[in-house]
């Protein structure tokens, strides 16, 4: 024993040193073998199970090993289940010794704690002990069963329990480490343990310790034994209810509750649990059972509560009744605060299940008049006025005007349902089973003598007659609450408030009924009665938390039908009686009940005293606050404090003063509670200051309280606060709707006056400053740190001048903290610095520095970034970079800044602040535009340019950086990435290399990523650079490009231009890379003039329409692939604005290039999007063409007619808003060329007969003069033969009304035999069976077959023995090359390119003709407009080693005198249109 008594000194001072000093794993593991030596000795001496032992010795060891357990596990060779399964089973046997019986839970702790150590040990044994410890229970019910039948066991014969079998056969194989079973508790027959359970009371102890142990292995090892449960042993659990004693009903209940808990499917019964409660509870005829007491009756609340909440509602029908007729007596009998609670939330249950009569809602009426109030019957009633109807039960008031509280509690009544679990067998036979019909429930109490003066419950079926009976019920009981009528009626007057004060808070939910209003003001009139009993003694016996809360409650609704010049806001006599009874708490002392603490009272009295309003005298009710701010009771001391911008809401701004004048007082408080709160408060009050009139009109605010009243769970007011509080500038990105909350309170106008100058914001600033630099208390800090904006948003300039210092300092303190929580919070508040009076006054521009106040802001996340060590500080700074860029617009220079400072750490040595930068720019951006970074760099102009120059500078020094941000940040190699910058960067490191030593040794940077020199690079760059020198509109810049080129490459300026030509042109006309509007105007401008510069360096003159003849197409491709078919409003506006600008430059070229512009302009009608800057251009194009090529006209009259026709049409049922425009082309189009198109003219529809138009159609019709029907066909037919789509479906739409006008005339064309007529007929026939054939590529190719064969069908029957219809031409099939070449230009090729619907089909063409006209040996010379041009072009020039395409020209004479004859052969018309494809360079794509 002396060795044992050192040995546990010795343990005893290792366990006190471990709390203070790191183990030494040394001295422990020689303790550990020391114990190892003495405990076998001691198991083996002491812990013995036998009514013998000795229990001082057996308790003193159970602990030694209890703490070793929990401190030097490896004393038990760390959980290994062949140490600490035998020692268990030592134990086990003790729960059922009668004699140990006292010392059950030390025996417990015990066995508990080695049972978490072999859980972490072995989880595989635990497992196995927990399916031992189940079979047991089912034994144990066996054994209970033979015990009640006292005939199966003699007096002799003993009852003797085999268990864990497999929990001892799995260790049987090993060697016991520590100790052994003793002999008396091992089997004969094998493995296990054996226990003598002969009586009741050695069985039901050791059951109820099984079924606690299971509840503690189901509660702290739920994931390991889950899914070891079965129904066999739940049901057995459960039904040892039926055998056994307190203790054992207590342990099955609580087992009950855990498994509900823990277990995801339907294994519990629950009807059999709710029917043995229900047993249970009706056990009490006059008086509680013995076995039942306050814990008892707990247990059984969280086990019904667990049960029926989640039982079906087959069971909840089942047991309704049941519950029902226990209800009201074990309400009003039990002590225990949780089985009122269960027995009310089922009651809630079956009510929202069961119809009315089986709930009886007319008994909660007489639950009230108990001596011992349950308040949460107040649910009770809630539910019940819900489902039968609250104006039917409580009178729907004539009102309508009132402004309540609307109720969504009655939504969604009738739909609310519990979740269901799986159920694992079937509940069809709960169907067939009786249901029990009970007697009338009537409560009694034996204090009150009311009852005979209620009605009397009346059995009914329907809702509508129960809701009648309550109602008459309330009616009759509400009459008896007055304060002197209460005694009349034997009802104790604090039994009367208090059940007039629960019916108070239920009906304050329906708040515009006859029956609310009565109870309303019966609240009120309680009020002297309270005071009088004030005066009559220092001590008062009424619950006064209950009426306060009521009172608040009725507050809350702000409903001017219940507060209307009386109802607690009265100027009469009680107005001086509220404050009396607001001080009662203070003054008196009270009666306080459960569940209210006794502080609970005063916190309801400020709470009260915060929603009184304007209408009482200040001194008054500041007396209350003051009350609450001095009070012992830390609890009412913060809701004094944050009561305090609840005052102001509610009284109006006035009484900011006062507030204000008491923060003095508030700064002294050191409790960390009070000073908690006290940040929220003053952040609050600053917003209503904000909104005050004193303030500057610019800087002021708007202030209201969101309030969520429907909310039946009651909230602390900060709670309240900081969900609901919103001021117009602090709060934007926050939502308050009405739709989100019931009631939504704003300051009372009347009060918003001018702020008395002892009001002083900069006190309560200071008072903030003081707070946020206490280091006492973290959460104070946090606190203080979410209330920046609301203090910095509404201090007026002067003070934030005044005190800049203070908040500069106050940001390098936040953005630096060791607390990951202050950094975290200030994230959040950042962004309100960045408003531009707060930015202005904190960082004044004009100071020494020359950098603005956004660079002067960031410069102190820099320095941050610069000064940290911490990963966890650098990844918090990034995340208010983060927030900043979140916070501005994408165009501000704030947002690339930061964009910047999150990609300079990049290559941070820390891999998680890589990662999180890498996040971040990704989120931030994505925040702005759904495309995220990849979008905003592609689309923000100036972010691309800034950042790649930023990163093409670092390419040498920080080569991991750019990397990172390759990988991590765009998703490409870094190869890739430069590709991409390359364009953007490498023209203005060429032009500013003269004066610029860096721009030279990033430009062998880039070579060297991608694997290439220098000078091939900058070359194949030409272009590019060449246009953006020009584009900069500086000679000297572009002086020295060429210069750098010249040394190079040893090229001259001509050279290097022409090797640069079509590319260069293409990124003159063509730029995409400048994003402002006003920018692409000015550079757009300036185009003509940068070509004309290139032409005199090439050709020596300034003739643009002969430069470009030449690439005019080209251009035009280019435009419409890269502008004008993007999805980008911006770039296809430019598109026009671009070909504006080349029809100015064609000159006199432009009849060459007129179905190219064509298909373009239509392509632009047809967009509603650019209608507008389409119809203007197109109008441009037509005047042009008036005054270059006025034959031209001709060619695009009839087009341009079909293409502005829809716009006419659509006047009439939709006025269009370009009708002005589609006027003047039109106009242009035939009132300025009446000589030359008159012929065409003639051919034109009679456009709609529209004020606008009248001229128009005058010179159209007087063009037409007298026209007969058959010259209104032979025109038909030429409209119909046209090339273009459109021309034709105009025609056939025109035709279809003139035969339905003309139907007669028509028939007697048909029918006649004059020759002529039918040549006629036989055309048209041809024609409109050709449209009928036409390819229906296009919806208007559709339409035209549709129209074609209406007007055949409108034709009627003609006999095709008078029809000479030619559907086809035949062709010879004989011919020579040139004879087929011609043909298909002349007659398909030349025709399909002027008629083409869309770019692809002209280019198509125009690449056939192309090499058509290559294969007859036709050359540019042979165009006389061609060859002026080019004889101007340089000769004998080595061009630049660049790739470029051409067509040589070795033919012999004869190819050439080949050439002349085919091309002798086109009309000029077709000569003009064809002409650029002589130089053309159309290519088919590689498909390959």
């Amino acid at each position: 024993m002396a060795n044992l008594s050192s040995l546990v000194h010795e343990l005893r001072e290792r366990i006190a040193a471990s709390s203070s000093s790191p183990p030494n794993n040394g001295d422990d593991d020689a303790l550990e073998i020391r114990f190892r030596a003495v405990l076998p000795n001691l198991l083996n001496a002491y812990v013995v199970p036998s009514s013998s032992a000795n229990e001082r010795e057996v308790i003193a060891v159970l602990k030694l090993i209890s703490h070793t357990a929990k401190n030097f596990p490896g004393v038990f060779y760390h959980g290994k289940a062949s140490a600490v399964v035998p020692v268990i089973g030592r134990i086990l046997p003790f729960f059922a010794e009668p004699a140990f019986r006292s010392r059950h839970g030390v025996i417990f702790e015990t066995v508990g704690t080695l049972l978490s150590l072999l859980r972490t040990g072995e989880r595989d044994a635990y497992r196995q002990f927990f399916i031992d410890l189940m079979l047991a229970v089912e034994d144990l019910l066996y054994i209970a069963s033979i015990c009640v039948d006292k005939s199966r066991i003699t007096e002799s014969s003993r009852v003797s329990l085999k268990c864990f079998c497999e929990s001892f056969s799995e260790i049987c194989g090993y060697p016991a480490l520590l100790s052994d079973l003793p002999v008396c508790s091992k089997p004969n027959d094998g493995p296990g343990i054996l226990i003598d359970l002969t009586d009741k009371q050695r069985w039901q102890p050791f059951a109820t310790w099984i079924i606690k142990l299971l509840s503690k292995c189901l509660t702290e090892g739920t994931l390991f034994v889950e899914g070891l449960i079965n129904a066999s042993f739940v049901s057995a659990a459960c039904t040892l209810l039926c055998y056994g004693d307190a203790d054992l009903h207590m342990a099955c209940f609580d087992f009950a509750r855990i498994i509900e808990g823990v277990i995801d499917y339907d294994i519990v019964p629950h009807e059999n649990l709710i029917q043995s409660i229900s047993s249970i509870l009706s056990e009490d005829g006059e008086g509680l059972p013995v076995f039942r007491n306050t814990v008892y009756d707990s247990s059984i609340g969280g086990c019904l509560h667990a049960v029926h909440s989640s039982c079906p509602d087959d069971v909840v029908k089942l047991t309704a009744a049941d519950l029902v007729y226990v209800f009201s007596r074990s309400v009003q009998r039990t002590k225990s605060p949780e089985l009122k609670a269960a027995l009310c939330s089922s009651y809630i249950r079956i009510a929202k299940t069961c119809p009315p009569h089986i709930w009886r809602p007319e008994s909660l009426v007489y639950m009230l008049c108990s001596s011992e109030p349950c308040f949460p019957l107040i649910d009770c009633f809630r539910v019940a006025l819900c489902i039968l109807g609250p104006d039917r039960v409580g009178g729907r008031t004539t009102n309508d005007s009132s402004m309540g509280a609307t109720t969504s509690s009655e939504k969604g009544i009738e739909s609310s349902r519990v979740g269901k679990k799986r159920a694992i067998q079937d509940l069809d036979y709960h169907k067939i089973k009786r249901q029990k019909v009970d007697e009338e429930i009537l409560a009694s109490n034996a204090n009150v003598g009311v009852a005979g003066k209620l009605t009397d419950v009346i059995k009914c079926g329907r809702e509508e007659e129960h809701a009648d009976s309550m109602r008459t019920s309330l009616l009759s009981f509400v009459e008896l609450l007055e304060p002197l009528g209460a005694e009349a009626n034997s009802l104790k007057p604090e039994v009367a408030l208090t059940a007039l004060s629960m019916l108070c808070i239920a009906f304050c939910k329906f708040p515009e009924t006859t029956l609310s209003l009565c109870i309303f003001q019966k609240m009120h009139a309680w009020i002297p009665w309270i005071c009088d009993k004030a005066k009559q003694g220092s001590s008062i016996t009424l619950d006064l938390s209950i009426y306060l809360e009521a009172v608040h409650s009725i507050l809350l609704l702000r409903n001017p039908l219940i507060l209307e010049n009386t109802l607690f806001r009265n100027k009469g006599d009680d107005a001086d009686l509220i404050p009396v009874v607001l001080k009662l708490p203070w003054k008196h002392s009270l009666v306080v009940t459960e569940p209210y603490p006794p502080w609970k009272t005063k916190s309801l009295s400020v709470q009260v005293l915060s929603k009184i309003g304007p209408s009482l005298k200040a001194e008054s009710y500041l007396e209350v606050l003051d009350l609450g701010l001095h009070d012992e009771a830390e609890e009412v001391r913060m809701e004094a404090v944050i009561s305090m911008p609840v005052i102001v809401l509610w009284s109006g701004l006035g009484v900011l003063t006062h507030m204000f004048r008491r923060l003095e007082f508030l700064g002294k408080d050191k409790l960390e509670k009070i000073k908690k709160i006290l940040p929220f408060s003053l952040g609050f009050l600053a917003c209503l200051y904000g909104s005050c009139s004193a303030v500057d009109a610019v800087d002021r605010s708007a202030c209201k309280f969101c309030l969520n009243i429907e909310n039946d769970k009651p909230s602390l007011t900060v709670d309240h606060l900081l969900q609901g509080f919103w001021c117009s500038r602090c709060d934007r990105r926050v939502e308050c709707s009405n739709e989100q909350y019931s009631k939504i309170i704003h300051p009372p106008d009347i009060e918003i006056i001018e702020i008395d100058v002892d009001c002083d914001f900069i006190h309560l600033q200071s008072l903030f400053f003081k707070l946020l630099y206490d280091e006492s208390s973290e959460e104070v800090q946090v606190a203080c740190v979410e209330m920046i904006r609301r203090i910095l948003i509404h201090g007026p300039r002067a003070i934030l001048l005044e005190t800049r210092s203070e908040w500069i300092k106050c940001i390098e303190f936040l953005l630096l903290h060791r607390t990951k929580a202050m950094r975290e919070a200030f994230c959040t508040q950042i962004p309100f610095f960045l408003e531009d009076p707060i930015l202005s006054s904190l960082f004044l521009d004009g100071e020494a520095s020359n950098k603005t106040k956004e660079q002067k802001f960031l410069d102190k996340i820099k320095h941050a970034l610069a000064a940290a060590e911490d990963p966890q500080i650098f990844e918090t700074l990034l995340e208010s970079t983060s927030e900043i860029m979140i916070a501005v617009d994408i165009h501000s220079q704030l947002f690339l800044f930061s964009l910047i400072l999150l990609v300079d750490q990049l290559d941070n040595p820390h891999v998680t602040v890589r990662l999180t930068a890498s996040r971040l720019i990704h989120r931030s951006c994505y925040f702005h535009v759904k495309g995220g970074f990849e979008l905003i760099l592609s689309k923000v102009v100036h972010i691309r340019n800034e950042l790649f120059d930023y990163l093409s500078v670092r390419l040498q020094s920080r080569p991991k950086m750019v990397r990172e941000f390759a990988e991590a940040v765009i998703g490409v190699e870094t190869e890739e990435l430069v590709k991409k910058m390359i364009p953007v960067i490498l023209p203005k490191l060429v032009v500013t290399q003269q004066d610029n030593d860096q721009a030279v040794i990033t430009l062998y940077e880039l070579a060297k990523c991608l694997n290439t020199d220098m000078v091939p690079l900058i070359v194949n760059w030409l272009p590019k650079v060449l246009a953006f020198a020009l584009h900069r509109a500086d000679g000297q810049e572009l002086r020295a490009a060429l210069q750098f080129y010249h040394v190079q490459t040893g090229s001259d300026n001509q050279e290097i231009f022409a090797a640069a030509l079509p590319a260069l042109l293409d990124e003159l006309v063509c730029f995409l890379d400048d994003g402002d509007l006003d920018e692409i105007n000015i550079r757009l401008a300036r185009v003509p003039q940068m070509i004309k510069e290139v032409a005199r360096v090439l050709t020596g003159t300034e003739d643009l329409p002969s430069f470009l003849r030449n690439h005019f197409v080209g251009l035009l491709n280019s435009i419409d692939r890269k502008m004008l078919h993007t999805e980008n409003l911006s770039l296809q506006k430019q598109a026009l604005k671009c070909i504006e600008m080349l029809i100015k430059m064609m000159g006199s070229n432009l009849s060459t290039y007129v179905p190219k512009l064509m298909v373009l302009l239509m392509h632009a009608i047809d967009k509603e999007s650019l209608q507008s800057e389409g119809l203007s251009v197109l109008h441009f194009f037509i005047e042009q063409l008036e005054k270059v090529s006025p034959s031209s006209t001709k060619h695009v009259i009839s087009q341009v007619f079909a293409a502005l026709i829809p716009f006419l049409e659509r006047e009439k049922e939709n006025p269009s808003i370009h009708l002005n425009k589609v006027v003047k082309i039109l106009e242009e189009l035939v009132l300025e060329n009446k000589a030359i198109l008159k012929q065409h003219i003639r051919e034109f529809p009679p456009l709609p007969s529209i004020p606008a138009l009248v001229e128009v159609n005058r010179v159209i019709q007087e063009a037409r003069g007298s026209m007969t029907l058959k010259d209104q066909l032979r025109d038909v037919v030429d409209g119909l033969n046209h090339e273009n789509l459109n021309v034709r479906y105009m025609v056939a739409c025109e035709l279809s009304k003139l035969l339905n006008l003309r139907r007669e005339d028509v028939t007697s064309l048909i029918t006649g035999e004059v020759d002529s007529d039918m040549d006629v007929l036989s055309s048209l026939i041809t024609s409109l069976l050709r449209g009928c054939a036409e390819e229906s590529r296009t919806v208007v190719g559709q339409r035209l077959k549709l129209v074609c064969a209406d007007c055949l069908g409108a034709l009627g029957a003609v006999d095709p023995a008078k029809v000479k219809c030619f559907l086809c031409q035949r062709f010879k099939i004989e011919c020579s090359d040139d004879d087929l070449i011609f043909e298909l230009i002349h007659k398909h090729l030349a025709r399909a390119f002027r008629a083409a619907p869309d770019t692809i089909i002209q280019d198509s063409a125009a690449l056939a003709i192309q090499e058509l006209l290559k294969i007859a040996g036709c050359e540019a010379s042979l165009d006389e407009n061609v060859a002026a041009s080019t004889s101007q072009m340089l000769k004998n020039k080595e061009p630049l080693k660049v790739s470029a395409s051409g067509i040589t020209g070795a033919d012999d004479n004869s190819e050439m005198r080949r050439g002349h004859r085919l091309w002798g052969r086109f009309s000029n018309y077709v000569k003009e249109i064809i002409a650029p494809c002589l130089t053309s360079r159309f290519q088919l794509p590689n498909v390959g």
